[in-house]
């Protein structure tokens, strides 16, 4: 079988997307308005981007309402103030995550709705979710705008200039796998989580400029 977007509707191509590109993981960007209004929002189009530097990425989607089509209060917020919180999500705030994920109106405070705490940034103005083990503090690096209708979108990246992780996260210096039971972004209704793992090797082979030369 053969698919070639162009021959689907965007919706039916988009459930074939998020069925096979799986699992993804998920930011949970805090933002504040011009004005001060926080605003919190779950984004499974997310990942680095790159290490030096250190750049995240996520793709906030056009919102198709009955008046028209906006973009999200995420997008809107960071364009105005260049500023955002990448904050991840664990099983245990799943539910919770679930609930700022919500159509809800201009001026809605997300962080009210699902009940949770916020802890202050140490870099940026925007507030970070207390109960989430790791927080990345965003400076916007760069916005690529894909289109003008919905379900076209951005991708903001941003560069990381603070991280705030809990203390039980670290040992030694390094991450305890098992502390951190985050959840992903599956087709559909479903998630995953990250508890299930298996470990390999990288093959040790040597790289030869000359060999790759001759060829």
């Amino acid at each position: 079988m053969n698919i070639r977007p162009h021959e689907l509707p965007h919706q039916e191509f988009y459930r074939i997307l998020t069925s096979t590109v799986a699992p993804r993981p998920i930011a949970w960007v805090s933002t504040l308005s011009r004005d001060g209004q926080p605003n919190l929002a779950p984004f499974s189009f997310f990942n680095v981007m790159a290490a030096k530097p250190p750049l995240l990425g996520f793709c906030p989607a056009i919102r198709q309402l009955e008046a028209g089509q906006v973009a999200k209060d995420t997008l809107a917020n960071i364009r105005e103030t260049r500023e955002f919180v990448v904050n991840l999500v664990t099983f245990a705030l799943a539910e919770a995550m679930n609930l700022t994920s919500g159509d809800y109106s201009h001026g809605v405070n997300e962080f009210e709705v699902a009940k949770l705490r916020t802890r202050s940034s140490e870099v940026v103005a925007p507030p970070q979710v207390a109960e989430s083990p790791v927080s990345f503090e965003c400076k916007l690096y760069q916005i690529l705008d894909f289109g003008s209708e919905a379900p076209s979108g951005s991708l903001v990246i941003g560069e990381i200039v603070s991280l705030t992780m809990q203390e039980e996260v670290l040992e030694r210096g390094r991450i305890r796998p098992d502390s951190l039971d985050l959840i992903s972004r599956m087709g559909g209704l479903q998630y995953a989580r990250t508890r299930e793992r298996f470990e390999m090797h990288r093959p040790d082979v040597k790289f030869s400029r000359e060999l790759s030369l001759k060829k």
